[in-house]
Parts: structure tokens; sequence; C-alpha cells
């Protein structure tokens, strides 16, 4: 591929012949775009631009400031959400005509882009220079109606759809296109600002709690470079929704993040490579596209990347195992592995006819790992289901691992929790009864259901997504709830004989910012109508009981139950949390010791104390973003008019009355929340009309921020 050459933009102006493009992009032709260009993994495109490394040797790390304090939980995936953030599928292309031929545009930062033409003659996208662009939301094709589809499963989940949207008109349009579409858009929230592309699972935060409150914050890791308008989501995220946000350095990809809710953090090697370098994100001055560069930052070496997420997220333990090798580069662990609760795996597992595979035998040994690791119960994680491997669109198998890796990465795994409902994967098209059209497929999707029990599925067709290396969970971004019930349960399964005992032990710990009023287990044999009340007595944050035996004489009892737990403010929430749609821990017990092929099962159910499984931040890693801090007025603030015109091409003016002499400092702050300008208002007392040269900044949306000895005033600026 050509790499970028750089001109101004009167240049780039000059040089448009305002002719239109004569060639309509064929399906082949955006789909080479997402495979290449708008890929998932980008992690080696630096070294194949002419953006340079910036001279500006690498910061000394910054004091942290504010840092959360007491115990962090770091939620599960499966837990209770409040919000999925996602974006719609936008075109991105040259805000000017190049001349023939078809071409499309690549966002580095705000209001500029890599422009690539699309060359007949070799069938690939090449680099033509950079200018401004123009986003266009695709509301009509198949890969622009999956994000529609996806808005509509998270707001069936009981959760709000966060849609980042390029600008607030664009917020009629998704609402149009979800009625167009017959699909819900009661419960949607929008966040405004400039993006790169759709990959937010890996660009978003990793949200956490912390503290007696489990109040809600967000780590922020450095994403891919060349993506800065991307990695900034998580500020933008605190700048609208006002979710505090901690940065870190260290690059890495949410996709990569597994864990258990109980301090275990399981990634893969992917990591070493990504921060072995010195090439940080892409950094410009705000005004002059020419000082485009790469953040200088210091390379980790292995010891010191283990360290960082053992300290952040990993800290009871952190497990960096081998990535694949042929799963279109990324090397994310949430291809092929995810959790249901804190005891165990679900699996991706290949068949044995692909056992020559590279991945196949990586696979089979991250399996054997993960599972010889153990719980916060002090017990190995189990397989808790496997899901299967897909299949080509007419059933058949793949031919070999390079061409699953370059046209497919297809995964029934890269599938998203919200609540009680999973947004599923699947690789045919959708029939009215909510299930794929492919009997093959179809099939697959009812093995899914078995392994995750009362979960309702909601399939999408994502094969527009072939070879790009990801699917739903990849685009898609969890914010927990905010009052959490946590519950921790070492949970009952297989079969095992309980030889002299006259009861089951069952306990869990439970915690709630304002406590626990009361928490029972519900508990029947299986094929029975009533269910069973075990009533959970309390020791602190620990609850605990004995489920008395059947009395039959039958020896064998098959025994479904779930936990329900209430606090104090009123909440009610059960583990599993489908329980009311059918989803319950299942077991087996022989009275008589007749189980030949029985589990030795650890009856001491009893949860860790609070105090023995409660983390700290690791606060050598991370800095409070401080640039998008939430805006607090003063009482002077009817002294500050709105700017005029707005929006603004040219010059940009607001009427000020500073009577009385107060002095302010002036910082404009574009939607990423980076601050692009400071200075000062004049040293008068009295009327005057502050001037902002519109023309010198990108288009896009601004908070422009007046700041006194008082507090701050913000005012909203368009440059069109």
């Amino acid at each position: 591929m050509k790499k970028t050459f750089f001109l101004t933009a009167a240049a780039l102006l000059t040089a448009a012949t305002g002719m239109a493009q004569s060639l309509e992009p064929t399906e082949e032709m955006m789909r080479q775009w997402r495979q290449t260009i708008q890929k998932r993994d980008i992690s080696q495109r630096h070294l194949d631009s002419s953006i340079p490394l910036s001279q500006q040797p690498a910061a000394k790390r910054q004091s942290p400031k504010d840092m959360p304090t007491g115990r962090v939980w770091f939620p599960g995936e499966w837990e209770e959400v409040q919000a999925i953030v996602v974006t719609p599928y936008y075109e991105y292309s040259p805000a000017t005509s190049q001349g023939a031929g078809y071409w499309l545009a690549d966002p580095l930062v705000s209001g500029w882009a890599a422009y690539y033409q699309y060359n007949m003659g070799t069938s690939q996208w090449e680099e033509r220079g950079m200018g401004p662009y123009k986003a266009t939301m695709d509301t009509r094709s198949n890969m622009g109606k999956v994000f529609f589809y996806l808005m509509d499963a998270i707001q069936q989940g009981g959760a709000q759809a966060w849609v980042r949207v390029e600008k607030a008109a664009d917020s009629t349009t998704v609402i149009n296109t979800l009625t167009r579409l017959n699909l819900r858009h009661d419960n949607l929230r929008f966040l405004v600002g400039p993006g790169n592309s759709f990959w937010y699972r890996d660009c978003g935060p990793i949200c956490f709690y912390h503290g007696e409150q489990d109040s809600l914050a967000m780590l922020d890791f450095t994403y891919y470079p060349g993506r800065a308008l991307d990695d900034s989501l998580p500020s933008i995220i605190h700048w609208q929704k006002g979710i505090p946000n901690y940065m870190t350095d260290i690059e890495w990809e949410g996709g990569n993040c597994l864990v258990d809710g109980v301090g275990m953090l399981a990634t893969s090697d992917a990591v070493y490579s990504a921060n072995s370098d010195r090439y940080g994100q892409i950094i410009w001055d705000g005004q002059d596209i020419n000082t485009l560069t790469y953040k200088q930052v210091t390379p980790l070496t292995r010891a010191q990347v283990q360290q960082g997420f053992s300290e952040l997220i990993g800290q009871r333990a952190t497990y960096i195992i081998p990535a694949y090798r042929y799963d279109g580069g990324t090397g994310h662990i949430d291809l092929y592995a995810d959790m249901w609760d804190e005891n165990g795996f679900v699996f991706s597992v290949m068949p044995d006819n692909y056992s020559n595979w590279t991945d196949y035998r990586i696979g089979s040994q991250n399996i054997d790992n993960l599972t010889s690791y153990s719980t916060v119960f002090d017990r190995p994680y189990y397989t808790m289901g496997t899901l299967p491997f897909p299949s080509k669109d007419n059933g058949a198998n793949f031919t070999n691992q390079t061409e699953y890796n370059n046209q497919y990465t297809r995964t029934y795994s890269n599938h998203t929790f919200v609540n009680n409902l999973i947004i599923q994967p699947c690789f045919s098209a959708v029939g009215e009864n909510g299930m794929p059209t492919a009997e093959w497929d179809r099939a697959n999707i009812e093995r899914i259901k078995q392994v995750y029990p009362g979960y309702t599925l909601y399939c999408v067709d994502v094969r527009e997504f072939d070879g790009s290396g990801g699917a739903i969970h990849c685009v898609t971004k969890q914010i927990p709830a905010y009052n959490p019930i946590r519950i921790l349960h070492k949970n009952l399964h297989d079969t095992f004989n309980i030889g002299e005992m006259t009861s089951i032990p069952v306990s869990a710990l439970i915690t709630n910012r304002s406590g626990i009023a009361h928490a029972e287990v519900m508990w029947r044999e299986v094929g029975a109508t009533e269910w069973n009340t075990l009533a959970l007595t309390a020791n602190g944050n620990r609850f605990s009981g004995e489920m008395p035996l059947i009395a039959t004489a039958v020896p064998q009892h098959n025994v479904e139950y779930y936990i329900s737990a209430t606090s104090n403010n009123g909440k009610t929430i059960t583990k599993p949390m489908t329980a009311s749609q059918g989803g319950y821990y299942t077991f087996t017990y022989y009275a008589d010791n007749s189980a030949v092929d029985s589990t030795m099962f650890d009856f001491q159910t009893e949860p860790t104390p609070m105090e023995n499984i409660t983390f700290n931040f690791g606060t050598n890693w991370a800095t409070e973003d401080n640039s998008t801090q939430g805006i607090e007025t003063v009482e002077n603030e009817k002294h500050f008019s709105q700017f005029y015109p707005n929006p603004a091409s040219s010059e940009a003016n607001i009427d000020i009355d500073l009577t009385g002499g107060q002095r302010y400092s002036v910082s404009i702050v574009d939607a990423t929340g980076r601050t692009v300008y400071n200075g000062q208002l004049p040293a008068v007392d009295g009327r005057i009309v502050y001037t902002i040269h519109a023309n010198r900044l990108a288009p896009g949306t601004y908070h422009v921020v007046f700041t006194s000895k008082d507090g701050h005033i913000a005012r909203r600026l368009i440059v069109k």
C-alpha cells in the first residue's frame, strides 16, 4: 500500500477537480475496505505510515491525582448493566470531489482524514493524501442495518443504548431509521463526537466500582496508534455523562479482557508486542494538520506489562496466555472464551477435523491452563459449556486456517450480554421467528441456548464482518449499573455422593451499598412445579443455610436452584440473573454413594470474607482525566451571552460583561475533551465582544470554557 503524503488545505482545495465520482462501490469493494482499512486490528499500521514519531521524548509519568481509594471491583460482563455504547456505521469521504474514481476517507483527527482511492487495475484501495472529510450515516446497507439491530437488542435487554453520533442532528436520523425498520427507539441516549470506526469494545472504557458506595468510574487504556478519535471515546463519555475517567499509557484493547468479577484477569500475550515500541497515539496541536505526529512513549518490558495489569485489574490473579495466530490478527480472547459467572468458562472449541491447525493446539492448551487456575473459592475453574464452531455459508468446513483468517474469522463466542439477554452472532439471514434460516446455523444456535440457561438470544446476521476480525462483542461496550447487588456464590454442579450428610450447605457473599435486607435459596427437584424456600442467615455480608435432602426412597435426585437477594434500598436480583426466564443452577446427588462417575465436591461453601477479596487500585499506572471535567457554572454566568453566529465558519463572537474587573482564562475544548487553545480575556472593566477565529479550527463541536477564581462558564460553539 502506498504511503500517505501531506497537502495543505489550500493545496487540496486547489487540486479538487469538481468532477463527481463516476464509480459506484461494489459489495466486494466495500468488503475489502472493511477487511483492510476498517479492520479490527491496526496494531502495525503506524509502521507503514509517513506520520512521524514525535521528537519530544516520552514525558515522565504524572503523579496520580485523586485516584479511587477503598475496594475496587471490575464486574463480570454477565452482571447488571445500565447501558451499552454503540455507534451507527458511518461512511467517511473527502469533503470535496477528488475527480474520477471512487474515494473514501479514514479519519485521523477531528476534521482531517487520509484519502483512499480504489485502483481498478490492482483491485486495491490506495492512499492518496489527506484533507477534510465528511461523514454520512449508512442506514440502508446490510452492514449499516446491523448497528440498528444492535440498538434494538440493547433496549430489549432492559438497558439504554448510548449511541455515538458525529453531530447532534444525526440523532434524528437514528430515531427515524429505527422507526422505519420497526425497531425500538424509546430508550436511547446520544453521545456527540467524532470517531474513526466502530470497534467500541476495544477503544471503550473498562468500567469499575470503587469504595463502600460502589461508585462507578472508568479506566481508559491507550487504543491502537492511528485511531485517536476512537481512543477519546472514554473522554467523550466522561464529558457528556459525568462518569470519572482514569487514563493509562498502557496500550490495550477491551476485546482482550476477560475478568471473573473477583480480581482475576485473563488476556493474551498480544499485550507484550503492543507495548514494546515507542509509538503512542496520534497527536497534533489542534490547528495545523502538518503537526501530526505519533506521541513518543516509553516501551514496557514483559515484566512491566504483567505488573501493570496486576496492579490495575487482575489484583488477585493475572493470566497472560498465548494468543491465537489465525484470528484476524488481534490475538483477542473474546473470539473464543467468555464467562457467565465467576466459577468457570465457556469456550469455542474447534472440531477435530481442524486438529492440524495452529490455533486448534493453542486453544486446547489455553483451555487446559484456564481450567487449572483457582477461583476465589479455591477450586479450579471448570468448563461451563462449549460452543460449536461456525461454517461457511453452505455449511461446509473451512479449507485451511489461512482462508479462515483472511476471509471469515467467524465465532459464536463474540456476543454481548445485556442483563438477561445475549446479542448473538449468527451467519445466515434471520427469519421472522428470530432464528437463523440456514439449517446448520440454526442447529448451532439451539446448542448455544443450552450453554446459557435462561438467556434470551437475539440473533444478528454478522456476515458483513467476515474477515475483519470481530463481530458483535467487538462493537459494543457495557456500562455497569448503578446501585448493583453483587452475589458471589460457589455453585453446586455436576454429580456427587453426599455420604452421611443430612443436608447440603449453600452460601453466598452478597453486597449492596445500602446493605442486604434478606436473601434466600429457591430450590426444587427437576420436574416439580412448586419451589421450596430456604432463608439464608446473615453473618455480615456472608449468607448461608442448609438445603434439606429430598425425602424419597429413590437415591438419585436432580435439583435446580437459584439465589434471590433484596437490598435495604428495595432492589431485588437473582443469581443466575435469568432465573425468571428458567435459568437455574443444576446438580445431581446420590444418597447411597452409588454414583460411580461422581465429582469429589468440596462442601465447604462458606465464602471468603469480604476483607480478603478487597482490592486496591494500582495508582502508579494511571492518572485522572482532568481535560474533560464537568463544567460547574458561577453566579455571574448571566454576564456571558451565547456565540453568534453559531454554527460559525470564519469568526464567532460573544458579548461579555466584565464590569467589576473579574479576570478569566479561556480554553477551547473539542468534542473528544482535548484542549486545542488556551488564552486570557482582556483585563478590562466593562463590556467587550470576544472573537474566536473559527476558520482556524477543524469542523466540529467545541466547548469554550471561561475560568475565574470562582469557577467555570461554558458555551457551546459549532464550527462548520
